[in-house]
């Protein structure tokens, strides 16, 4: 086609196919590429600036905040925070045999060495004193050693009494009684273990004590860790 014949075709607005017959597929798909490739960037756009105008509500920080705090604030460490710093008073306490001081025929129990404290409760007349009435466990361990058996049988004994004011002598709460030493005399070194506890309900005033017979205290293993007494408010 001539150039004279072409310049009435475009001047009259008639499209003019230029190039191979496949030309005018491809000029569609470019067109379409280029549609949706504007239309992700009017997306994205749209996006952006909503989140730069509008705020976040109140209830959605509160909820992001929740969600970035949930793994601080669950499990034992929480548990552990809330016990320790919760409106309730703290009573507890935890003995040890004292290894020097005292009678050689009685338990001492000392509250002022090593791991030993009382804490809302009182410590007197080798026993504890319950200063506030409520629910209490108590537990006592008490760890008998001997280098040899002797010929007869050795009877062990360990005993928890209350004393209170609304009564005129002494309860028995908890008792344990083992033996050693059935075949003889031999000098192998022997050990007995005798672990009590329970729970009780105790008025202010009762007195908790942990004992042995006179006879039985000199075979008391008295190294820290091995015999105590304690008691905490539940």
């Amino acid at each position: 086609m001539s150039n004279e014949k072409m310049l009435p075709e475009l001047e009259s607005g008639r499209g003019v196919e230029v190039g191979e017959p496949g030309g005018s597929q491809g000029g569609r798909l470019l067109k379409l590429s280029c549609t949706v490739a504007a239309l992700a960037v009017l997306a994205v756009s749209s996006y952006l600036l909503y989140s730069q105008v509008i705020p976040q509500t109140p209830n959605q920080e509160a909820a992001l905040s929740g969600v970035e705090d949930l793994s601080a604030n669950s499990g034992l460490p929480h548990l552990m925070r809330q016990v320790r710093n919760g409106p309730r008073e703290r009573i507890a306490a935890h003995l040890t045999a004292d290894p020097i001081n005292g009678n050689p025929n009685e338990l001492t129990w000392q509250e002022a060495a090593g791991i030993a404290f009382a804490h809302g409760i009182e410590f007197s007349n080798n026993s504890l004193l319950i200063k506030k009435t409520g629910f209490y466990f108590i537990y006592t361990q008490v760890v008998f050693y001997y280098s040899q058996c002797e010929e007869n049988t050795i009877f062990l004994s360990h005993d928890m009494h209350k004393f209170s004011l609304a009564y005129p002598e002494e309860t028995i709460l908890l008792k344990a009684t083992k033996s050693v030493c059935h075949h003889g005399r031999h000098d192998d070194p022997w050990y007995k273990t005798s672990y009590q506890g329970a729970i009780f309900d105790f008025e202010a005033g009762d007195r908790v004590y942990s004992r042995v017979p006179s006879n039985v205290a000199r075979y008391l293993d008295k190294a820290e860790g091995k015999t105590f007494f304690g008691i905490f408010a539940l």
